[in-house]
């Protein structure tokens, strides 16, 4: 075996195993962005639902007031 021949098994080596690397990094970017995503999502539908509740108190609350003072005739 040839200093040229060790040479080419070492960057065929190092190319390969760089390219692996670099798979695994697109893979692991992919798998926390859908975490990230799926996180936001249930924020999202938790703040949802805090401002329905909150819409519904808040109409509650208008219809009691005019109930009180008389101007749901």
């Amino acid at each position: 075996m040839t200093l040229q021949d060790t040479y080419y098994i070492i960057g065929i080596v190092f190319m390969s195993l760089m390219m692996l690397l670099m798979i695994i990094g697109v893979v692991a970017v992919l798998v926390i962005k859908a975490r990230i995503n799926a996180i936001q999502r249930k924020i999202e539908e938790k703040i949802n639902m805090v401002t329905t509740i909150a819409h519904a108190g808040a109409e509650i609350a208008g219809a009691a007031k005019n109930i009180v003072t008389g101007r749901d005739k």
